[in-house]
């Protein structure tokens, strides 16, 4: 049975977590991936019956 981490440890842990994700989500988000998001909008745009086009 593994002992749980200490409460310090746990809270640098988690201070450390926090600081990676944020650096993340403020990276602007590829171009490349903006015309993927952008083709697949205007493909679903062009199917028929609105937004229901895919094979869900």
């Amino acid at each position: 049975m593994q002992t749980p981490l200490p409460i310090e440890l746990q809270g640098q842990i988690g201070q450390r977590l926090r600081e990676a994700y944020n650096e993340l989500i403020s990276e602007p988000v590829p171009d490349r991936f903006v015309q993927l998001l952008q083709q697949l909008k205007k493909r679903e745009d062009q199917s028929p019956g609105g937004q229901q086009g895919g094979d869900s």
